[in-house]
């Protein structure tokens, strides 16, 4: 029995990682779309604009 528990947390383990992978995932990809927003919409010469592209990249 020790044997199937041990499999099923590793399972719940591997799962528990994808999940983790699947949210890192989505913040790439959000901070992908606000970066090419700032790029092509905001004044690239402001500041400001220039240390969001920094802090994004």
């Amino acid at each position: 029995d020790e044997e199937h528990l041990d499999a099923r947390d590793g399972s719940n383990a591997g799962m528990d990682a994808l999940h983790q992978c699947e949210l890192i995932q989505n913040l790439i990809e959000i901070s992908i779309s606000s970066l090419k927003g700032l790029r092509t919409k905001c004044a690239a010469s402001n500041d400001l604009t220039q240390h969001e592209i920094r802090t994004l990249e």
